[in-house]
């Protein structure tokens, strides 16, 4: 049962590490703040006290405890979190929330109208199993054996999406020409578990001359053979026609660009498609995409935690 999750609820998902500690089995929900650099928060969804006869299973055991019990199916690795009172547990859960505000406000409670559809007929967590340095193909090695550092080591990252607030993606290689954002939690557009950026790694792009919105719509991708680590550093900043709200300072230079694409819907994942995008590699835990036709930026942080690791080997990530 111990490792991470990405919990099943409707479009906003969630981000579940189940772990021994201080003699408890715990799931903790770990969730972005308002701040993409900043650590996720989290809290604590269940608890297991293996200690008492028959083992005792709780729901938010620190705000507002009460039972819970929990199935898991050992082939595909899936637990199924079942609650006793659904009511409570979601009443409490607002209550919390009470003194927020605005865009957050929304997602929390259209997050809670899903939590409550599922947690009393089952809440389900799907394996999620994070990738590594040896999950880059190998084609993308020097002759050394290192990685150049115009490419990003696979992993779980923060982004910011404007009004949805900042969600959780896995980057992950599809092969060696490129690298998708699959969103570990989403929202009323793009649902979680649908990928959300691709990066094409045969398509390098370099700054307009005028460095506009206006200028990177007219530029065409091209595919280059130039090994990935002679692409040259080059200068950066947001494009004129660009927005960007976030107060994060961004870096003046980058190691890498790369032409890509991003998934954009109407609400209810209706109509989906893919949109032209340029990908700004600034380091190995820095990211960001210019959404050339939705002239925005969203910067991409990357998760600076070492979760459980997940111990059956017969599961399947769900990403």
């Amino acid at each position: 049962m111990l490792g991470l999750y990405q919990s099943q609820i409707g479009p906003y998902g969630g981000l579940l590490e189940i772990r021994f500690q201080n003699g408890y089995i715990e799931g903790a929900v770990w969730e972005p703040t308002s701040d993409v650099m900043e650590p996720l928060k989290e809290s604590v969804a269940f608890s297991i006290n293996g200690n008492e006869v028959p083992a005792k299973c709780l729901c938010i055991p620190h705000i507002h405890p009460h039972k819970c019990s929990l199935q898991m199916n050992k082939r595909k690795g899936i637990v199924t979190q079942f609650c006793s009172d659904n009511e409570g547990h979601i009443r409490t859960l607002c209550d919390m929330d009470g003194d927020v505000t605005g865009n957050l406000f929304n997602y929390i409670s259209m997050k809670l109208v899903y939590l409550n559809e599922v947690i009393s007929t089952g809440l389900i967590h799907k394996p999620l199993i994070l990738p590594g340095p040896d999950d880059i193909p190998s084609a993308l090695r020097r002759k050394d054996g290192s990685f150049p550092k115009q490419i990003i080591t696979p992993g779980l990252f923060k982004g910011t999406y404007s009004v949805h607030g900042i969600e959780v993606l896995l980057f992950r290689y599809k092969d060696e020409y490129e690298i998708h954002g699959h969103k570990v939690t989403g929202d009323v557009n793009v649902h979680a578990s649908k990928v959300s950026v691709k990066i094409l790694l045969k398509y390098p792009a370099y700054p307009t001359e005028k460095n506009s919105i206006a200028a990177m719509k007219t530029t065409e991708p091209k595919s280059s053979e130039t090994p990935l680590d002679q692409i040259p550093e080059h200068p950066f900043s947001i494009p004129s026609g660009c927005y960007y709200e976030a107060t994060t300072p961004l870096p003046t230079r980058c190691t890498a660009r790369y032409h890509g694409f991003g998934q954009i819907a109407y609400e209810g994942f209706r109509r989906p498609s893919f949109t032209p995008v340029q990908v700004i590699v600034f380091n190995n835990d820095l990211l960001g995409v210019v959404w050339i036709e939705l002239t925005a930026f969203s910067l991409f942080s990357r998760v600076q935690r070492t979760f459980t690791k997940n111990i059956l080997n017969t599961a399947e990530s769900c990403l």
